[in-house]
Protein backbone atom coordinates (compact mmCIF):
# COMPACT_ATOMS: atom_id res chain seq x y z
CA UNK A 1 0.00 0.00 0.00
CA UNK A 2 1.43 3.25 -0.78
CA UNK A 3 1.81 6.13 2.41
CA UNK A 4 -0.72 8.79 1.63
CA UNK A 5 -0.71 12.15 3.40
CA UNK A 6 -4.46 12.46 4.17
CA UNK A 7 -5.53 16.22 4.91
CA UNK A 8 -8.67 17.17 7.01
CA UNK A 9 -10.37 20.38 7.55
CA UNK A 10 -12.07 21.01 10.98
CA UNK A 11 -15.57 22.56 11.59
CA UNK A 12 -17.56 20.17 9.80
CA UNK A 13 -15.41 17.23 8.80
CA UNK A 14 -13.81 16.18 11.87
CA UNK A 15 -16.41 18.13 14.54
CA UNK A 16 -19.48 17.88 14.02
CA UNK A 17 -20.55 21.55 14.78
CA UNK A 18 -24.54 20.48 15.99
CA UNK A 19 -22.51 18.69 19.06
CA UNK A 20 -19.45 20.29 19.20
CA UNK A 21 -17.67 16.75 19.27
CA UNK A 22 -15.63 14.72 17.25
CA UNK A 23 -17.53 11.20 16.89
CA UNK A 24 -15.61 8.15 17.99
CA UNK A 25 -15.42 6.30 14.86
CA UNK A 26 -13.58 9.55 13.20
CA UNK A 27 -10.92 9.05 15.99
CA UNK A 28 -10.58 5.38 15.54
CA UNK A 29 -10.35 5.72 11.52
CA UNK A 30 -7.94 8.14 12.00
CA UNK A 31 -5.57 6.15 14.40
CA UNK A 32 -5.99 3.24 12.15
CA UNK A 33 -4.56 5.11 9.23
CA UNK A 34 -1.93 5.76 11.31
CA UNK A 35 -1.06 2.43 11.83
CA UNK A 36 -0.99 1.67 8.26
CA UNK A 37 2.02 4.06 7.76
CA UNK A 38 -0.14 7.15 6.27
CA UNK A 39 0.31 10.51 7.60
CA UNK A 40 -2.39 12.38 8.46
CA UNK A 41 -2.94 16.32 8.87
CA UNK A 42 -5.50 19.07 9.96
CA UNK A 43 -5.67 21.94 7.22
CA UNK A 44 -7.35 24.63 8.42
CA UNK A 45 -8.41 28.27 7.87
CA UNK A 46 -7.93 28.91 11.61
CA UNK A 47 -4.58 30.04 13.18
CA UNK A 48 -2.82 27.69 15.37
CA UNK A 49 -4.13 29.54 18.58
CA UNK A 50 -7.56 28.64 18.07
CA UNK A 51 -7.21 24.87 17.46
CA UNK A 52 -9.53 23.19 20.51
CA UNK A 53 -8.23 20.99 22.83
CA UNK A 54 -10.49 18.54 21.71
CA UNK A 55 -8.39 18.28 18.50
CA UNK A 56 -4.78 19.28 19.59
CA UNK A 57 -5.56 15.71 22.22
CA UNK A 58 -5.73 13.81 19.05
CA UNK A 59 -2.81 12.39 17.39
CA UNK A 60 -1.87 14.66 14.26
CA UNK A 61 1.13 14.45 12.34
CA UNK A 62 0.88 18.13 11.46
CA UNK A 63 -0.45 21.30 10.65
CA UNK A 64 -1.56 23.77 8.44
CA UNK A 65 -3.38 26.51 9.86
CA UNK A 66 -4.67 29.93 8.56
CA UNK A 67 -5.02 29.21 5.23
CA UNK A 68 -1.82 27.74 4.30
CA UNK A 69 0.58 30.69 6.89
CA UNK A 70 1.68 28.63 9.08
CA UNK A 71 2.78 25.18 9.15
CA UNK A 72 4.18 22.53 11.61
CA UNK A 73 5.21 18.34 11.54
CA UNK A 74 5.66 16.54 14.41
CA UNK A 75 5.27 19.76 16.93
CA UNK A 76 8.21 21.63 14.71
CA UNK A 77 7.49 24.80 13.29
CA UNK A 78 8.52 24.56 9.86
CA UNK A 79 6.72 27.61 8.20
CA UNK A 80 5.53 30.86 9.08
CA UNK A 81 4.45 33.87 7.69
CA UNK A 82 2.95 37.08 9.21
CA UNK A 83 1.71 40.15 7.32
CA UNK A 84 4.02 43.26 6.81
CA UNK A 85 3.66 46.72 8.85
CA UNK A 86 2.25 48.13 5.98
CA UNK A 87 0.26 45.75 4.67
CA UNK A 88 -1.70 45.32 8.79
CA UNK A 89 -1.60 49.30 8.08
CA UNK A 90 -4.05 48.95 5.16
CA UNK A 91 -6.04 46.19 6.35
CA UNK A 92 -6.92 47.93 9.33
CA UNK A 93 -7.49 51.28 8.13
CA UNK A 94 -10.23 49.43 5.89
CA UNK A 95 -11.85 47.58 8.21
CA UNK A 96 -11.84 50.92 10.06
CA UNK A 97 -13.39 53.10 6.57
CA UNK A 98 -15.81 50.54 5.75
CA UNK A 99 -16.68 49.62 9.29
CA UNK A 100 -16.93 45.67 8.89
CA UNK A 101 -16.24 43.54 11.78
CA UNK A 102 -13.03 42.08 11.87
CA UNK A 103 -11.33 39.09 13.53
CA UNK A 104 -7.24 39.46 13.13
CA UNK A 105 -5.71 35.88 12.85
CA UNK A 106 -2.56 35.72 14.23
CA UNK A 107 0.04 32.62 15.80
CA UNK A 108 -0.35 33.93 18.94
CA UNK A 109 -3.88 35.37 19.57
CA UNK A 110 -7.12 37.11 17.67
CA UNK A 111 -7.61 40.57 17.77
CA UNK A 112 -11.76 41.58 17.53
CA UNK A 113 -12.44 45.14 16.74
CA UNK A 114 -13.85 47.04 19.45
CA UNK A 115 -17.65 47.61 18.57
CA UNK A 116 -18.31 44.19 17.40
CA UNK A 117 -22.31 44.39 15.69
CA UNK A 118 -22.81 41.25 13.88
CA UNK A 119 -23.95 38.53 16.31
CA UNK A 120 -21.98 35.66 14.91
CA UNK A 121 -18.63 37.15 15.54
CA UNK A 122 -19.88 38.32 18.90
CA UNK A 123 -20.69 34.63 19.61
CA UNK A 124 -17.22 33.54 18.02
CA UNK A 125 -15.41 36.17 20.32
CA UNK A 126 -17.25 34.74 23.36
CA UNK A 127 -16.61 30.96 22.71
CA UNK A 128 -12.87 32.16 22.15
CA UNK A 129 -12.72 33.87 25.69
CA UNK A 130 -14.86 30.75 27.44
CA UNK A 131 -11.65 28.32 25.95
CA UNK A 132 -9.29 30.78 27.25
CA UNK A 133 -7.91 31.70 23.52
CA UNK A 134 -5.76 34.29 24.07
CA UNK A 135 -8.35 36.94 22.77
CA UNK A 136 -7.76 40.60 22.14
CA UNK A 137 -9.29 43.68 20.94
CA UNK A 138 -7.59 46.48 18.34
CA UNK A 139 -8.38 49.75 17.37
CA UNK A 140 -8.16 51.43 14.28
CA UNK A 141 -4.86 53.06 15.72
CA UNK A 142 -3.14 49.96 17.14
CA UNK A 143 -0.07 47.50 15.13
CA UNK A 144 -1.16 44.38 16.02
CA UNK A 145 0.61 40.97 14.67
CA UNK A 146 -1.72 38.53 12.11
CA UNK A 147 -1.63 36.42 9.41
CA UNK A 148 -5.15 36.59 8.24
CA UNK A 149 -8.50 38.04 8.81
CA UNK A 150 -12.12 37.20 8.66
CA UNK A 151 -14.80 39.85 8.70
CA UNK A 152 -18.69 39.62 8.89
CA UNK A 153 -21.24 42.74 7.56
CA UNK A 154 -24.41 44.23 7.59
CA UNK A 155 -26.89 44.70 4.62
CA UNK A 156 -25.70 48.56 3.96
CA UNK A 157 -22.24 47.88 4.12
CA UNK A 158 -20.14 49.65 1.17
CA UNK A 159 -18.65 45.78 0.77
CA UNK A 160 -17.73 45.96 -2.60
CA UNK A 161 -15.68 48.92 -2.21
CA UNK A 162 -13.84 47.15 1.11
CA UNK A 163 -13.40 43.62 -1.06
CA UNK A 164 -11.54 46.34 -3.83
CA UNK A 165 -9.47 47.67 -1.57
CA UNK A 166 -7.80 44.89 -0.54
CA UNK A 167 -7.84 42.30 -3.76
CA UNK A 168 -4.73 43.18 -5.14
CA UNK A 169 -3.26 41.63 -1.83
CA UNK A 170 -5.41 38.82 -1.06
CA UNK A 171 -7.47 36.11 -1.80
CA UNK A 172 -11.16 36.98 -0.55
CA UNK A 173 -13.50 34.19 -0.20
CA UNK A 174 -17.05 34.58 0.26
CA UNK A 175 -18.10 32.17 2.96
CA UNK A 176 -21.20 33.19 3.37
CA UNK A 177 -23.88 35.95 2.03
CA UNK A 178 -22.20 38.58 5.41
CA UNK A 179 -18.59 36.06 5.59
CA UNK A 180 -15.40 36.79 4.05
CA UNK A 181 -12.95 34.99 4.71
CA UNK A 182 -9.34 37.14 3.81
CA UNK A 183 -6.24 35.62 3.13
CA UNK A 184 -2.95 36.78 1.54
CA UNK A 185 -1.72 36.14 -1.84
CA UNK A 186 -0.30 33.72 -2.53
CA UNK A 187 -0.77 31.40 0.29
CA UNK A 188 -3.51 28.78 0.32
CA UNK A 189 -4.58 25.19 1.95
CA UNK A 190 -3.24 23.89 -1.23
CA UNK A 191 0.39 25.55 -0.98
CA UNK A 192 0.41 24.75 2.60
CA UNK A 193 -0.05 20.88 1.00
CA UNK A 194 2.84 21.63 -1.56
CA UNK A 195 5.03 22.31 0.93
CA UNK A 196 4.68 19.22 3.22
CA UNK A 197 5.05 17.27 -0.60
CA UNK A 198 8.30 18.79 -0.97
CA UNK A 199 8.98 18.37 2.58
CA UNK A 200 8.70 15.00 3.05
CA UNK A 201 9.46 13.87 -0.46
CA UNK A 202 6.24 12.48 -1.46
CA UNK A 203 4.80 13.26 -4.49
CA UNK A 204 1.13 15.29 -5.49
CA UNK A 205 -0.38 11.55 -6.21
CA UNK A 206 0.35 10.49 -2.71
CA UNK A 207 -2.36 12.78 -1.32
CA UNK A 208 -5.98 13.07 0.04
CA UNK A 209 -8.28 15.83 1.45
CA UNK A 210 -11.48 16.03 2.82
CA UNK A 211 -13.21 19.37 3.55
CA UNK A 212 -16.99 20.45 3.42
CA UNK A 213 -17.06 24.45 3.13
CA UNK A 214 -15.63 26.89 0.49
CA UNK A 215 -12.89 27.57 1.65
CA UNK A 216 -11.30 24.17 1.11
CA UNK A 217 -11.76 24.22 -2.69
CA UNK A 218 -8.09 25.35 -2.58
CA UNK A 219 -6.88 21.82 -1.50
CA UNK A 220 -9.60 19.53 -2.56
CA UNK A 221 -8.90 20.58 -5.98
CA UNK A 222 -5.38 20.48 -5.34
CA UNK A 223 -4.80 17.07 -4.16
CA UNK A 224 -5.24 13.78 -6.38
CA UNK A 225 -8.17 12.27 -4.56
CA UNK A 226 -10.77 14.65 -2.74
CA UNK A 227 -13.02 13.77 -0.03
CA UNK A 228 -16.63 15.82 0.84
CA UNK A 229 -18.45 15.46 4.06
CA UNK A 230 -22.01 14.74 2.95
CA UNK A 231 -23.22 18.07 4.81
CA UNK A 232 -20.80 20.11 2.71
CA UNK A 233 -21.45 22.96 1.01
CA UNK A 234 -23.39 21.97 -2.05
CA UNK A 235 -20.82 23.94 -4.62
CA UNK A 236 -18.14 21.33 -3.26
CA UNK A 237 -19.46 18.20 -4.89
CA UNK A 238 -19.13 17.95 -8.54
CA UNK A 239 -15.68 19.35 -7.65
CA UNK A 240 -14.13 15.95 -5.90
CA UNK A 241 -13.56 12.37 -6.44
CA UNK A 242 -15.77 10.76 -3.92
CA UNK A 243 -18.67 12.35 -1.49
CA UNK A 244 -19.10 11.04 2.26
CA UNK A 245 -22.00 10.40 4.85
CA UNK A 246 -22.25 13.73 6.85
CA UNK A 247 -19.84 14.08 9.84
CA UNK A 248 -22.21 12.78 12.49
CA UNK A 249 -22.66 9.61 10.27
CA UNK A 250 -19.32 8.09 10.16
CA UNK A 251 -18.01 10.03 7.01
CA UNK A 252 -14.69 10.37 7.88
CA UNK A 253 -14.76 6.58 8.55
CA UNK A 254 -16.52 5.48 4.99
CA UNK A 255 -14.14 7.44 3.19
CA UNK A 256 -10.61 6.27 4.45
CA UNK A 257 -12.59 2.44 3.57
CA UNK A 258 -13.70 4.03 0.00
CA UNK A 259 -9.51 4.54 -0.62
CA UNK A 260 -8.60 1.56 1.27
CA UNK A 261 -7.22 3.46 3.80
CA UNK A 262 -7.62 1.61 6.90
Amino acid sequence: MNKKLIFFDIDGTLLDEQSGSVPASTIEAIEKAQKNGHLCFINTGRPISTIDKIITDLPFDGYVCGCGTYIEYQQKILFHTELDFELRKKVIQSIDQYQVDAMLEGKSGVYFSQHLKHPFIQAIKKKYQDLHFQVHSFSSHEDVPFDKLTVWYQPDTPIEAFKKALENDFLIIQRDIDFLEIVPLPYSKATGIQYLIDHLGYTLKDTISMGDSLNDLPMLTYTHESVAMGNSHPLLLDQVTYITTPVNQDGIQHALEHFHLI
